[in-house]
């Protein structure tokens, strides 16, 4: 199972702040394409992913266990 945590508008666009979904080892990439299917509403907005609390790439590894975070765009410095 793998733990995922959504932040600002993207916790709006799915209504969720937070889910849990069954996966296998997979990347993020392939994680995307899946909740840009369960959630269509997320497919117009930008957003980065992090796992483990560390950025991630559209080819990092998704262990099952790992909590994934959808980030927003952050403004400020």
């Amino acid at each position: 199972m793998t733990r995922i945590l959504y932040f600002g508008m993207l916790a709006e666009r799915t209504g969720a702040a937070q889910e849990t979904l069954d996966t296998t080892p997979t990347t993020v990439a392939a994680l995307r394409d899946a909740l840009l299917l369960r959630h269509p509403s997320l497919q117009e907005l930008s957003f980065r992913f992090a796992v483990d609390q560390q950025l991630a790439d559209e080819d990092t590894t998704i262990a099952p266990g790992a909590e994934v975070a959808l980030l927003p765009p952050f403004a400020g410095g």
